[in-house]
Formats: structure tokens, sequence, C-alpha cells
């Protein structure tokens, strides 16, 4: 399970004394933890993964500020978390792999412009952890008009 080896990773890194993977992997290890203390059950891989992709999420938000104010710092430690958090993720998908779906859902469904929640809907499940749900919205809009 991705969660052991989250763990294994963040007991390695202990042992290397990195202490910025470390703290890294203790974020994530948190958000894990608080996820199942509150649903009271054990997690899957699934939502570990959603727990990683905020995680980058919130990250690379963060990045745009430090490099709005040209913090070398944190723009330093934002990038270093995403090197850490994105192998933890299945292997992503291409622009084009995704286009070809979105191409195909749009062709199956005889959708339009006014059925864009209908696209996402149905392609979301089959980009979750794979692809970078923001870029999705505009490639269904591109494809639609």
């Amino acid at each position: 399970m991705l969660k052991e080896l989250l763990k294994k990773d963040e007991i390695a890194a202990m042992k290397a004394r990195d202490k910025a993977k470390v703290s890294v992997l203790r974020l994530i290890s948190a958000d894990i933890k608080a996820f199942e203390v509150n649903e009271r059950e054990d997690i899957s891989d699934e939502g570990v993964i959603k727990i990683i992709e905020k995680n980058i999420k919130q990250t690379r938000e963060a990045l745009e500020y430090a490099k709005q104010s040209n913090d070398e710092e944190k723009i330093a430690e934002g990038n270093f978390a995403l090197q850490v958090l994105t192998p933890y993720l299945p292997e992503q998908l291409s622009e084009e792999e995704v286009t070809n779906m979105l191409k195909e859902i749009i062709a199956n469904g005889s959708y339009t412009a006014k059925d864009m929640g209908k696209i996402m809907k149905e392609i979301m499940p089959k980009v979750s952890g794979k692809f970078d749900r923001s870029k999705i919205n505009p490639m269904v809009k591109n494809l639609l008009s």
C-alpha cells in the first residue's frame, strides 16, 4: 500500500537525517492520520493519492505567491516538496492522451457546450491522480468551441 511506502520512506529519511524530506513526508502522514481519525477507517491508496494531489496543488499555489514576492527560500522549499511528492502519484497521462479521451467522450455522448458538467463528471474519474485537474476545463472548452 502507498501509505506503508510513505511511512518507510519517512523512516529512511529520518535515518539519513534528511530534515527537509522528513518534513514533507510528515505533512502527508499527518493528513493521512487526520483522515483516518475523522472517518474512523483505514485510508485506501486512492485516498492517499487525493491527499498527495491536494498537497501538490497547495504547494504550487504557494510557489506562485513566492515567485511574485521573489522569496528564493520559499521557491526552493516548494520545488523540493514537489520533487518529493510527485513520485508517489501514478504514472501521469499526457495532454494528448487526455485530449483523445475527451474527444471520445464528446463523440459518444453527442455533447454540446451546455453539457460541460456532464463531460467533466465523466472524465474526472478516469484521470484522477494521473493528470492535473486544473488543465481539463480549458481543454474541454477548446474542444467544444
